[in-house]
């Protein structure tokens, strides 16, 4: 009887040790599989907020993952642009990037309006804090659309220019629709 309680306490101890390490324990936090990531035809983006008051919890996530969606979407833009602008010739390059870069911004500002929450999820932890995780998509598909609309709207830009940035839009939309 003994040696059973010896052995079942040393497997006891081989049981514990095997579930730790020296990093710590793995937490799977929700919104993290690909169902939250951005794709072919939308971007995507995660927030958190961690307050006693849930309201305040909750406005924290959506600030979040608006600030996360935006940065994303500004990276992607501005990289497609840039492929197509260092292209151009050495003074139209700056003018295109200026022009570029307002373009965006402006669309930024109107279109992430349109984001919305598709996914939410509320928790309270031990500590009596809520913890709110805010889900948001955009639709590529009309931010390119709404970018068109604009260009071909400004007043600051020549002939040339809207050309080029209507190809690079055009360009986006089509391989969104492959």
């Amino acid at each position: 009887m003994k040696n059973l309680l010896v052995v079942l306490g040393v497997l006891a101890v081989l049981a514990t040790s095997c579930k730790s390490n020296k990093i710590g324990e793995k937490v799977k936090e929700p919104f993290t599989s690909s169902k939250y990531m951005s794709n072919k035809r939308h971007w995507r983006s995660v927030g958190n907020g961690t307050s006693a008051d849930l309201g305040i919890a909750k406005q924290k996530a959506l600030l979040e993952a608006r600030k996360n969606l935006a940065s994303e979407v500004q990276t992607n833009i501005k990289s497609v642009g840039d492929q197509y602008i260092k292209n151009q010739e050495i003074g139209e390059r700056e003018v295109m990037e200026k022009s570029f870069e307002q373009l965006y911004r402006e669309v930024l500002n109107t279109q992430l309006n349109d984001a919305v929450v598709y996914d939410q999820a509320t928790y309270k932890k031990e500590n009596g804090q809520y913890i709110h995780y805010v889900a948001m998509e955009a639709h590529k598909k009309n931010l390119y659309r709404h970018m068109k609309r604009m260009n071909e709207a400004s007043t600051s830009l020549n002939a040339k220019q809207k050309a080029l940035i209507e190809k690079i839009v055009d360009e986006q939309i089509a391989q969104l629709e492959d």
